[in-house]
């Protein structure tokens, strides 16, 4: 009884000390429930792959650098991006990496990454037997073939898709991306940007096909920074 009427003597002489205390605990509470909030409040990226024009190759330039093959590699993957999160966002860099073809092991070797690539042509597919073409749209480039939205602004619950292209530099011996056990496949990661700066992964089988079957896809495949080939 006694402590309960010093709390209430000490509270009344000090009201105004006691006012400014509670201010202060509303706001702290405040900023702690906005930044669990913003913590929660994320998009999430939700990444497939669509096998309809998704592999790479790797082509012979026919010269040797160092007694060593030179090569070119390139990729091409047909992704389907949906923002399953919290907040909406646009979808930013994209990222490729993959692992070069020498002897070490997968879990001591560090991946080779390359950013996206601007392809010179539309990718398309021929059918057999027929005149129709299907043409793939392009998830940021504008297409040359067909109208397409280049916008990448995700709303919550929303998805896009489109090609994505990568083409790495000139390069020798072992720079080029490894082959599975298999033969037919590679191993490749994707990191995917969005714009409060997270990043969105994927680990891929990629499938691995020859030169003239590529240049069906995109006869420009693997020369955006040099055209190796007669292109008509």
């Amino acid at each position: 009884m006694e402590s309960l009427k010093f709390i209430l003597k000490w509270t009344n002489e000090n009201s105004g000390f006691v006012s400014v205390l509670l201010f202060v605990i509303t706001l702290l509470i405040a900023w702690i429930s906005g930044f669990f909030k913003m913590l929660v409040s994320k998009p999430k990226f939700k990444i497939e792959i669509i096998d309809q024009c998704s592999f790479c190759c790797v082509f012979d330039l026919n010269t040797k650098h160092n007694d060593l093959p030179v090569h070119k590699s390139a990729f091409v993957i047909y992704i389907q991006i949906t923002n399953v999160g919290k907040a909406p966002s646009s979808i930013g860099k994209i990222k490729l990496g993959y692992y070069k073809s020498d002897f070490t092991h997968k879990f001591l070797s560090k991946r080779n990454w390359i950013e996206e690539t601007i392809s010179k042509e539309d990718f398309k597919f021929a059918f057999e037997n027929s005149e129709n073409i299907k043409i793939f749209p392009f998830l940021k480039q504008r297409n040359q073939l067909m109208p397409n939205e280049s916008e990448t602004y995700l709303p919550i619950g929303k998805q896009k898709n489109g090609i994505i292209y990568f083409e790495e530099q000139e390069a020798f011996g072992s720079w080029m991306p490894r082959e599975n056990e298999n033969e037919k496949t590679t191993d490749i990661k994707l990191v995917i940007e969005d714009m409060f700066g997270g990043k969105h992964r994927k680990k891929i089988k990629l499938n691995l096909i020859e030169p003239k079957d590529a240049l069906k896809y995109n006869s420009y495949f693997g020369q955006t920074y040099k055209e190796y080939f007669a292109n008509k």
